[in-house]
């Protein structure tokens, strides 16, 4: 019964949706397509009733007797040139406005005629009368609005009672008349509900084909950005793994290189005394062990700048001081680190969380031109939350431009953030600055 109850509520509630309730560009497009529509299957109806008048002809000469069959005759050929005339003019005159009228007319005459055949071939006692109702028929799948069909069926009910009762005043009276009349009113009432209901599944259905289609052009326009956002912060990523490498090779070459070559030479100058005096080498063995602790403590920074070995032995907070502390001494920008104790935190939590801060403070000292930075760490339930703000002069708009969401830096972090399921934003801090915050599941 629960099932039943809501099989009956669906379907009315197909009745209850006004044009209204729906997309209203949606359905006044419908409705201009409505008239174009109405020729086609108007054409289509036609085009059946042409092929059924003329493909059934031969089977009234087996199955009808001589009155029965002149008067099908006459009906057969007036349905056929009425179908006729319509197919050519919706062929040649299918935006005309009149294409409607021009149907329903033709299907009252044919109707009348049918009428006064079906009145012809028998009295009321024989089965012809109960063909009238099949005209009605063909008006369920034109896209009439409601009051209109509910007229033109009404018109084609009465033109068929017109054809069989007003034209044959003897029929009058005849105790069939009534079981007629009621059957007609039922079959009526029928053909409205189901043309109606028709017409409301395809009004339905176009609104959602369009909104379908709109779904699928703001898909495809999302993907292209998405696409052309990739692309940069492919780009950008690139741009600047060069850039470390290149960084990376003349650390190497300078700073490396020349500690590497200081230290040959002086192990050189160390053998060539060795071999004169043994004890001349205790000033060299001094240089030996300072170039060795300089190369150590550079390599130690290399390696740190990659990946500070702090994140994975002490945590994410003792990074993030340790990032704030190198950011001061290198720019002279106040770094504030608040933070509480978050122990336990997954890897890639940390890593994502440290390198949102390390980009963050990255461009706040390309773009920003600040004085101060608040860099907070805390959690909110299962999350972490990561602030980032800046005194500074705010989002550059030609920057954010760059995409949609913002330029590459901003991109990279917000991939980072939404690649372990987080969600990153940057906004214009108030009254002056920006604030990055990415909230991270744990």
């Amino acid at each position: 019964m629960a099932r039943l109850s809501e099989t009956l509520r669906e379907g009315l509630s197909l009745w209850g949706a006004r044009a209204g309730s729906q997309d209203e560009g949606a359905v006044l497009e419908f409705d201009a397509r409505r008239h174009r529509k109405f020729v086609a299957h108007g054409a289509s109806v036609a085009a059946v009733a042409l092929v059924g008048a003329l493909l059934f002809w031969p089977i009234d000469w087996l199955v009808l007797e001589g009155a029965a069959r002149g008067a099908f005759v006459r009906w057969r050929v007036v349905v056929a040139l009425s179908a006729a005339i319509y197919l050519s003019l919706a062929r040649w005159s299918a935006g005309a406005r009149a294409m409607p009228s021009i149907f329903v007319a033709m299907l009252v005459a044919c109707t009348t005629v049918a009428g006064d055949a079906m009145a012809r071939a028998g009295d009321p006692q024989t089965p012809f009368l109960h063909l009238l109702y099949l005209p009605l028929f063909a008006t369920i799948t034109l896209p009439f609005t409601l009051s209109t069909r509910i007229a033109v069926t009404v018109c084609v009910a009465l033109s068929a009672a017109l054809g069989y009762w007003g034209l044959h005043p003897s029929y009058r009276g005849h105790p069939a008349g009534a079981l007629w009349w009621s059957v007609m009113l039922s079959v009526t009432s029928l053909v409205v509900w189901l043309g109606h209901t028709l017409f409301l599944l395809a009004r339905e259905n176009f609104v959602h084909q369009r909104r379908l289609a709109t779904f699928n052009q703001e898909l495809e326009l999302h993907v292209a950005e998405r696409t052309a956002e990739l692309r940069a912060l492919l780009a950008h990523i690139e741009g600047v793994r060069e850039d470390e490498r290149t960084r990376i090779a003349r650390e190497l070459h300078d700073e490396l290189g020349q500690e590497l070559t200081g230290l040959a030479f002086v192990a050189r100058h160390t053998s060539e005394r060795f071999e004169r005096d043994p004890s001349a080498i205790r000033g060299n063995l001094g240089e030996i062990e300072s170039g060795l602790q300089r190369t150590t403590s550079l390599v130690r920074e290399l390696v740190s700048e990659l990946r500070p070995r702090m994140l994975d032995d002490l945590g994410l907070v003792a990074a993030v001081e340790w990032l704030a502390r190198r950011t001061e001494e290198r720019s002279g920008v106040r770094c504030l680190v608040r933070s509480e104790e978050l122990d336990g935190l997954p890897v890639a939590v940390r890593t994502v969380a440290f390198r949102v801060v390390q980009e963050a403070l990255t461009n706040v000292l390309k773009h920003a031109n600040a004085s101060t930075v608040d860099v907070e760490l805390r959690r909110e339930e299962d999350t972490l939350v990561v602030s980032v703000r800046d005194d500074g002069v705010g989002l550059d708009p030609q920057r954010v431009s760059m995409t949609r969401r913002g330029g590459a830096g901003l991109l990279g972090m917000r991939e980072r953030v939404q690649s372990i399921g987080g969600t990153f934003s940057a906004l214009r801090a108030q009254p002056k600055g920006t604030l990055i915050r990415c909230t991270l599941p744990l």
